[in-house]
């Protein structure tokens, strides 16, 4: 990971929360704890993959990031979500350090992405995960899926589907865009 490819990630990130430019959005950003949590998990990202010489600024900074992460209720390792994560709110999401998430996920809190017979979900790009949404084992959850308020997800879900309830079932195909800012 390059310092472009930093800023890149945390621009993306930064993106989706529809922050106002300028210094306006600066006073937002500072007030939102889990956008800030967001740009200390990207920093922590860049010093870990840099090895070497960094080894134990990454040590530090892993610990720095769940310390914060603790008081924020989060339990997401380094280098599993891609650019353009949102937490729309601070509160218990956990996920494996075997699970993959791609690009423009939202997670609300009570999610969890956890470990069963050996694998952890893969979730593509533009997937929403609404609040207590669990998914469990190895599985894949297609690009832009929807996975509903407190639905547990066992078995693989398509692209664009909506799963709800539990176990979970599918209700529809989402038609509509994520919600992403025009770049």
């Amino acid at each position: 990971m390059t310092v472009g490819d930093l800023r890149a990630w945390i621009s993306a990130d930064l993106r989706r929360h529809d922050l106002p430019s300028g210094v306006g959005g600066l006073v937002v950003l500072l007030s939102l704890p889990s956008a800030r949590w967001q740009i200390r998990l990207r920093l922590t990202e860049y010093v870990v993959n840099q090895g070497g010489l960094w080894r134990p600024a990454g040590v530090w900074a892993r610990w720095r990031l769940q310390a914060r992460a603790i008081r924020l209720g989060y339990s997401i390792p380094v280098n599993v979500i891609g650019p353009g994560l949102k937490l729309p709110h601070w509160g218990t999401i956990v996920i494996s350090g075997k699970a993959r998430i791609g690009r423009n996920a939202t997670i609300h809190p009570g999610t969890c992405l956890g470990e069963h017979y050996g694998g952890a979900p893969a979730v593509g790009d533009d997937v929403y995960l609404g609040p207590g949404a669990k998914a469990y084992g190895p599985i894949t959850i297609g690009d832009g899926a929807t996975l509903g308020a407190n639905c547990v997800v066992t078995s693989t879900v398509e692209a664009r589907q909506t799963m709800v309830g539990a176990p979970a079932r599918p209700i529809g195909v989402r038609t509509r865009p994520v919600d992403r800012p025009a770049s």
